[in-house]
């Protein structure tokens, strides 16, 4: 009877683990303290999730807590109500990069392979945060970064004309996987924004997500095809993982 017991409260335990979060906070400046949401328990593999710019979604909970039972451990980073910033696009420009590299720091401290993980505009302040850590010279380099219908660009172009890219673009020295719904206006700018981050030394691979919008998983007009995706993201995100290209190694990142 103890035996069983004991396996049940085990089993209790690592499903609490995956169900909830565990809250906490990483101080990234002498009086700002970004709000942590923590999934998974697992010391070796962590995504830090940075904020779109519509900040903090629901569907990101529910898809960390997916990503735990794939062995990762998730942080969901409040980067906006650090700094009491409304989810707007505009307060992307309003978060610092050394807060995303102050993170990073303390993913970096307590796991050994940091993954970043964002969306749209949210893309250009994981690199850039990554970039500011990477000058550092840290001992423990980021594993990688997933980027779910990267928004790089510094303004949205005109019908026929080409795209104004960010200065993050070609500075990135990381292995990055893009995920790209082929209904997004971006979709036909992947091949040459995968040939500006490799050019500036990021091997960078793809997956075309057929049939899906951008914020196809936290649309309120989502199709039943993006609430299947969505449902499956987790998977998809960890498979990208796996199969993130190898970095070479240079000695001015």
């Amino acid at each position: 009877m103890k035996q069983i017991s004991a396996f049940f409260l085990i089993f209790l335990f690592s499903v609490s683990a995956f169900a909830e979060p565990s809250p906490g906070s990483v101080k990234v400046a002498p009086d700002v303290e970004v709000p942590i949401n923590a999934y998974g328990t697992n010391r070796q593999k962590l995504i830090l999730w940075l904020p779109s710019e519509h900040g903090i979604v629901s569907a990101e909970h529910e898809i960390a807590k997916q990503l735990a039972k794939h062995g990762y451990t998730v942080w969901i980073a409040d980067l906006f109500s650090a700094r009491f910033l409304p989810n707007l696009p505009s307060s992307l420009n309003e978060i610092p990069a050394s807060d995303v590299a102050q993170l990073i720091r303390a993913a970096t401290q307590k796991h050994n392979k940091v993954y970043l993980l964002s969306s749209g505009q949210g893309a250009s302040r994981a690199l850039e945060g990554a970039r500011l850590w990477q000058q550092a010279k840290p001992r423990r380099p980021i594993a990688g970064a997933i980027l779910l219908f990267p928004n790089l660009y510094a303004a949205s172009p005109d019908a026929g004309e080409a795209p104004t890219y960010l200065p993050i673009t070609d500075q990135s020295h990381l292995s990055i996987a893009i995920l790209q719904g082929n209904l997004s206006p971006w979709y036909w700018q992947l091949d040459e924004l995968k040939t500006r981050l490799e050019l500036g030394g990021s091997p960078v691979s793809s997956k075309i997500l057929t049939g899906l919008r951008d914020r196809f998983y936290f649309r309120d007009d989502a199709l039943p095809r993006e609430i299947a995706a969505r449902n499956q993201l987790a998977a998809t995100i960890d498979d990208s993982i796996r199969h993130l290209p190898p970095l070479k190694s240079r000695k001015n990142p």
